[in-house]
């Protein structure tokens, strides 16, 4: 399916291949589900992270970094 082909929060660009530069392109947040908008703050928070640890590097440097992980579940008391 040509719609997992784009992380969360991100829409397959028409005429572009996969794995493409360019090929996704974030969504208009009125489009966004309420998943994909708790990804796309986890990753923003995950690049914040990353800048601060390399000041003098390009944030287009971090694209080599994974997927935010999901939180932990809370244990039940």
């Amino acid at each position: 399916m040509a719609e997992d082909r784009c992380w969360p929060g991100y829409e397959p660009v028409k005429g572009k291949k996969k794995h493409e530069q360019g090929s996704c392109r974030p969504k208009a947040e009125s489009k966004e589900t309420t998943g994909e908008k708790k990804f796309r703050a986890k990753r923003k928070k995950q690049l914040d992270e990353w800048q601060a640890e390399h000041p003098k590097t390009r944030r287009s440097a971090a694209q080599h970094l994974p997927a935010p992980k999901a939180g932990k579940a809370k244990p039940k008391k």
